[in-house]
């Protein structure tokens, strides 16, 4: 790259993250860097030696750039308060979606459908199985409804080293019978999946230098016509419309999980509305025809 910059008219570059800018040197074109909220250290004064040479490699990298573009307002406030770093330098873009929809088959679409069966309402959790993604806090939610809503449906996609945990706590609670477990799944069958439930929930918490920088998982969701349910923590706030295009409840909170999923279920017309406002506001600001305008405006910013 510094031998392309030297030799063709290059205009910028775009990098995926400050490990893609630590090498580049006397490059003489603006660099935009993509930040992500797992790469900042939370309270930078009490890492090790080996972070904290880490968090320097960072900094050095985001030095090099024009601007650092953030992927949502709590990676944008990290690095301002981990680096130091001049809010002016940072942008926010949020992360573009893909669509999938000309890929799917027919016997994709039966495969969904014979899992669903006659279940109503179904809930969808798209996500890998570690503890921070927040499965057994829906389970415990879910134990409490399971009375109201007895032929409730809880899918969950995906694969992870907690996938045996979670099953055994499922079956603790005494509801594996309304809980089905697809492992990992194609982007078809994903999609399949999001037109044909009812609600989709992932209730994350920020464990230690792990954290839901933005939750891509929510505007998928939106995409599709589902209302979301998330948490409070990381960058979700910015994925979800707080009472637009779904709810945040507060994170790691049983009872406002549990109360936030009941007043959906319940609320079919609510829930309908929130569905097609976050379709509305992932098709105009997410796409990545729209999304590609947002990184190429700033070369003339």
């Amino acid at each position: 790259i510094n031998q392309l910059c030297k030799t063709n008219n290059i205009e910028a570059i775009y990098a995926d993250s400050w490990k893609s800018v630590e090498y580049l040197k006397n490059v003489n074109v603006p660099i935009f860097v993509l930040a992500h909220g797992t790469e900042i250290q939370k309270n930078i004064n009490n890492l090790n030696f080996y972070k904290k040479i880490k968090q320097k490699r960072i900094f050095s990298s985001y030095n090099k750039s024009k601007k650092i573009l953030a992927n949502s307002n709590y990676t944008k406030e990290l690095i301002k308060e981990s680096l130091k770093i001049n809010a002016n330098k940072i942008n926010i873009i949020h992360p573009g979606i893909d669509i999938y929809e000309k890929f799917i088959q027919h016997h994709t679409i039966l495969k969904i459908k014979n899992i669903i069966n006659s279940s109503h309402p179904v809930i969808l959790t798209l996500a890998r199985l570690e503890l921070r993604k927040g499965h057994k806090l829906v389970l415990d939610a879910l134990s409490r409804l399971k009375d109201k809503y007895p032929n409730l449906l809880y899918i969950i996609a995906g694969d992870g080293p907690s996938k045996k945990e979670i099953k055994q706590y499922a079956r603790e609670l005494q509801i594996s019978d309304n809980i089905r477990f697809l492992g990992w799944i194609t982007e078809p069958e994903k999609s399949v999946l999001l037109k044909s439930t009812n609600l989709f929930i992932m209730t994350p918490h920020i464990d230690r230098e792990s954290v839901e920088g933005f939750g891509m998982s929510f505007i998928d969701a939106a995409f599709h016509g589902l209302a979301t349910i998330g948490t409070d923590s990381g960058g979700i706030p910015d994925a979800i419309i707080d009472g637009k295009t779904g709810l945040v409840a507060r994170t790691s909170d049983v009872s406002d999980i549990t109360a936030k999923i009941d007043e959906l279920l319940s609320n079919p017309k609510k829930r309908i509305a929130l569905g097609k406002a976050g379709q509305k506001n992932a098709l105009e600001k997410f796409q990545w025809d729209n999304k590609v305008k947002e990184y190429l405006n700033l070369l003339y910013n």
